[in-house]
């Protein structure tokens, strides 16, 4: 739960920083968790996981309607079963944490992420795995927001055009349900839905960007910097 509230320095780089994963996610397909949210418990962990998610619902929602068409209904069908269980697993081991020990935690988790994304490990494409793979997304996206590593690796080697409409449905869905979840176990009020809109500025501005930067961006080798800028983020939580 949120105990202050926050100086005026730490919500410009709160904006600043969901700007830029914004606009990396709305232009090449990633950037908004990974980057954005070990940053964000750096400048204060109030903002995850409950208002990134909640902001960055713009992005995924506008995602999955621009590709409407092609999303794969029995596959999303078979993420979401998996993404319902560990959504459900997450948000109670969230519940029961103590304090002390969410940064910790939370660096742990933002590096295994990492660790997900860098495998390249190739599922078999069949229902059981998608279930496996929504699972895993739910439980580290319910504690910290990170939905993307577990699911991304089921359908990387999908046409993009398929990846954007299956993520943005998947993340939608993920992120509507996290937010649900944590609400009903008393992790989402009011003061979660202010540190929410504080983020949708940097939304705003980071989807307006996002055309602008497109055309000077390499997908790979960004994808390789998120992972690097994640993992240092990641090892400065576990140290504090």
């Amino acid at each position: 739960m949120i105990e202050q509230p926050l100086d005026a320095p730490h919500i410009a780089i709160a904006v600043v920083i969901m700007a830029i994963g914004s606009a990396l996610q709305a232009s090449v397909g990633i950037g908004l968790a990974l980057f954005v949210v070990p940053l964000l418990a750096l400048v204060d962990r109030s903002f995850i996981p409950g208002p990134m998610l909640l902001a960055g619902l713009v992005i995924t929602l506008s995602s999955a309607y621009r590709e409407r068409t092609a999303i794969d209904m029995r596959a999303l069908r078979s993420s979401l079963i998996g993404l319902a269980v560990g959504t459900l697993i997450g948000v109670v081991t969230l519940k029961f944490l103590a304090g002390s020990h969410l940064d910790k935690t939370f660096g742990g988790l933002v590096l295994l992420a990492v660790l997900i994304g860098l495998s390249g490990y190739e599922f078999n494409a069949t229902p059981r795995s998608l279930m496996f793979a929504g699972g895993a997304s739910g439980i580290i996206g319910a504690m910290v927001g990170i939905h993307g590593p577990a699911i991304s690796l089921y359908f990387q080697n999908a046409e993009p055009r398929v990846v954007r409409a299956m993520l943005g449905a998947f993340f939608s869905v993920a992120y509507l349900g996290a937010v649900a979840a944590l609400a009903v176990f008393g992790l989402f009020g009011m003061a979660e839905l202010l540190r929410a809109a504080t983020l949708l500025p940097g939304v705003v501005i980071g989807v307006a960007a996002a055309p602008l930067l497109a055309r000077h961006i390499d997908g790979k080798r960004l994808r390789l910097i998120i992972l690097a800028i994640a993992a240092v983020s990641g090892l400065t939580l576990l140290m504090r």
